[in-house]
């Protein structure tokens, strides 16, 4: 019962918001009572502690799967996310059109000051956790040579960063999921257009060469 709860007011949260959905309305989909709700979370706000936590945990350990991952390119690992937003988008839009929310983070942010502490805690954790991950990409990026060794790594990685956390609510003002990818790939054209680097193979062969 506990999961059917979680799994449910998941889905409500990322459609409606925190204010939008109530026990009442977890309870008629699943076919429950609100006071089954009361007995397995207490209130409103440890349910929503509860699922966030869950939520965020899954979404960093995907995130991190990603930027951490030597075996591909810092382009394969954009085009990564893109493909685990679509993931998460198509859950909630039919195709790539539609502006309705998909993402549990970006949904309760906006609802963010009425959050518990610890909820706010568990989104914040998001950001540090992908901006970890992201800089340690663009950081195998140079050393790989996939990037110039001046790239400036920092404000590279404040913009993917701001992007990853702006990507719902890209979605919504756009109302459709090709804006985003777009912006993705124009980052990607822009940022090896102007600090690509040379592979390490390549330097190497050129050392063997002299």
């Amino acid at each position: 019962m506990r999961d059917a709860i979680k799994r449910v007011a998941t889905e409500l949260l990322i459609r409606h918001g925190f204010h939008n959905t109530s026990f009442r309305d977890i309870a008629d989909q699943i076919g429950t009572t609100t006071t089954n709700i009361h007995y397995h979370f207490g209130s409103k706000q440890q349910l929503v502690e509860e699922v966030l936590t869950d939520y965020v945990a899954e979404a960093s350990a995907r995130h991190r799967s990603i930027w951490l991952d030597d075996g591909h390119t810092l382009s394969e690992k954009l085009r990564g996310v893109v493909e685990y937003n679509f993931e998460r988008y198509k859950r909630f839009n039919r195709g790539k059109a539609g502006g309705r929310p998909w993402s549990l983070i970006g949904r309760l942010r906006l609802d963010s000051e009425d959050l518990s502490p610890v909820a706010r805690e568990s989104l914040a954790s998001f950001s540090r956790s992908v901006h970890e991950a992201i800089k340690s990409a663009f950081e195998q990026a140079c050393r790989s040579g996939e990037l110039r060794a001046d790239a400036p790594l920092d404000d590279l990685t404040l913009l993917v960063v701001n992007l990853v956390n702006s990507s719902s609510v890209f979605t919504q003002d756009a109302g459709s999921f090709d804006r985003l990818e777009e912006f993705f790939t124009a980052f990607e054209r822009v940022m090896l257009k102007v600090y690509a680097g040379e592979p390490t193979e390549s330097r190497e062969r050129r050392a063997n060469r002299h």
